[in-house]
């Protein structure tokens, strides 16, 4: 008896113990040997009484008798019971009755001992009652351990019973935007298209669903494709492993590696796609901002090489496009180029609008429904480089001898040349020199440009080639190039002006 007095004290500080009682004489006694073992201990003398002592103080062991005025003994354990199921319960009573005890089991009453109860009998019942509360507790605490850890790890864990997810973690939540599996079917009813199609990558395919295909190949990891509520595609690790107790039953973990940009390496296409779309999010969200703080983008444009810039207002973003409102310059300019580039201070780069779907005029807008960062900058052109007029002439040597064909300038700038030819001598290549020559008129004179350029690039065309040569003027062409790329502004200005767009279907014209 004394070992199990010390292990009551050593288990039970933090559970009390409540002894109801009518009998004052018996009460004291037994309230005396509890304050041996037990640091809160608390007396009541009849049911009312001892119920309203364990809403205040809620200790985990209730000692009661059964016949007591007002509530009885099994009354009140009936109300304690439906606040606190866990609560032990310990009947003492004078009656040795069957229908008494077999309401005690009924009520789920840990122990029942005759009245009066001898010291080492209620000891050894409360000894064993500290134990499986501390018993409970622990598991409790080791199951709430477990539940955080199944919740709360980076991994998607979900429980699938015939092809049906019946049980997920908060990761899970959390990747679909979701407050549990009910919401998330309401959402996506067909789970068989929830990965994605990326090569080499576990997908539901006309001859088997990635369920089936996983279930075959239980323990294999699976490289998987799924989109969260953000819209973001992700790259994660499959692996599904069965439940042995349970036939039909499984678990699916799924483990983000999107960090480690391993996509493109499987699939480039699809990756730029999907970083495309990542691109469009992330503007779209940008533009939002500039947009509810009442700011202003930029729009820049060319014409042959003129930039055009003009500050335009977003007056609608809705369902994957955008609406701009801009000044008619900006509006012709489109109209005619099908191109454009926004800026604007929040950007982290330019952004290309890859597909103008319509302009009003009238309203002066124009909707987008296409966009994506642009690697470079609009601004970071340091040249002027202009389409020059007709009236040019260009000349291309290799090796001393002239291309065959006819070469033209596509356009031109104090350091380099957009070249057009139709016939490509065998030896061109990147970095290759070739001699330059182009002809152009500035103010009624012939100006002539002759010099060794650095093929920097080259574009193969259906029916022709592009090149861009690198080169280094001397001072007499450097200074006759920056007349005449000045000149070429102003004309082309004036071109720009007399442009009449109005005898095209510029209302609602779609691109």
């Amino acid at each position: 008896m004394k070992d199990m007095i010390e292990t009551i004290k050593t288990l039970s500080n933090n559970i009390g113990v409540l002894y109801v009682e009518d009998n004052l004489g018996l009460s004291k006694n037994v309230e005396t040997l509890l304050l041996r073992v037990f640091k809160s201990v608390y007396i009541a003398n009849d049911g009312e009484e001892g119920y309203n002592q364990f809403l205040k103080n809620r200790p985990k062991i209730v000692i009661t008798d059964i016949n007591m005025p007002g509530m009885n003994g099994f009354e009140m354990v009936k109300k304690i019971k439906e606040a606190e199921p866990d609560c032990k319960i310990i009947i003492l009573s004078a009656y040795d009755e069957k229908s008494h005890l077999h309401t005690a089991i009924n009520l789920g009453v840990f122990s029942y001992l005759n009245k009066p109860a001898k010291a080492p009998e209620l000891i050894s019942t409360l000894h064993d009652a500290v134990l499986s509360i501390h018993k409970e507790d622990n598991s409790r605490i080791f199951l709430t351990q477990l539940q955080n850890i199944f919740n709360y790890q980076n991994n998607i864990v979900i429980m699938m019973r015939k092809n049906k997810f019946v049980l997920v973690n908060q990761r899970f939540n959390e990747f679909f935007g979701v407050e549990n599996i009910d919401e998330f079917y309401e959402k996506y009813s067909d789970i068989n298209k929830l990965l994605l199609e990326h090569k080499e990558f576990l997908h539901t395919t006309p001859s088997s669903t990635w369920i089936n295909t996983a279930i075959q190949n239980q323990g294999k990891l699976y490289h998987t494709k799924m989109q969260n509520s953000k819209g973001e595609k992700r790259h994660l690790i499959l692996k599904l492993r069965n439940i042995p107790e349970k036939e039909g039953h499984y678990i699916l973990s799924f483990d983000d590696v999107t960090e480690l940009n391993l996509m493109s390496l499987f699939d480039s296409n699809a990756a730029r796609d999907d970083e495309s779309a990542k691109d469009k999010m992330a503007i779209l969200t940008l533009l939002q901002v500039v947009k509810d703080n009442s700011s202003e983008v930029k729009i820049h444009n060319f014409y042959k090489g003129l930039t055009i810039v003009n500050p335009a207002v977003i007056t609608e973003i809705n369902e994957g496009k955008f609406t701009l409102k801009t000044v008619n310059t900006q509006l012709k300019i489109v109209q005619i180029t099908r191109f454009m580039t926004i800026t604007s201070e929040i950007f982290p780069k330019d952004v290309l609008c890859k597909s103008v779907k319509s302009i009003d005029s009238d309203n002066q807008i124009i909707v987008i429904d296409d966009v994506s960062f642009l690697s470079r900058s609009a601004a970071d052109r340091k040249y002027t480089r202009l389409e020059p007029d007709a009236d040019h002439g260009c000349a291309l040597y290799f090796k001393n001898i002239k291309f065959p064909g006819e070469s033209t300038v596509v356009d031109i700038s104090e350091v380099s040349a957009k070249l057009k030819t139709n016939a490509l001598p065998a030896g061109i290549e990147i970095g290759i020199k070739i001699k330059v020559v182009i002809s152009l008129k500035l103010k009624g004179r012939l100006i002539t440009l002759s010099t060794l350029g650095s093929v920097y690039r080259i574009e193969e065309n259906k029916r022709d080639y592009n090149i861009v040569v690198l080169y280094e003027l001397s001072q007499n062409n450097l200074n006759d190039i920056k007349a005449y790329l000045s000149n070429r502004q102003i004309e082309l200005i004036r071109e720009f002006k007399s442009i009449d767009v109005n005898s095209q279907p510029t209302n609602n014209y779609s691109i």
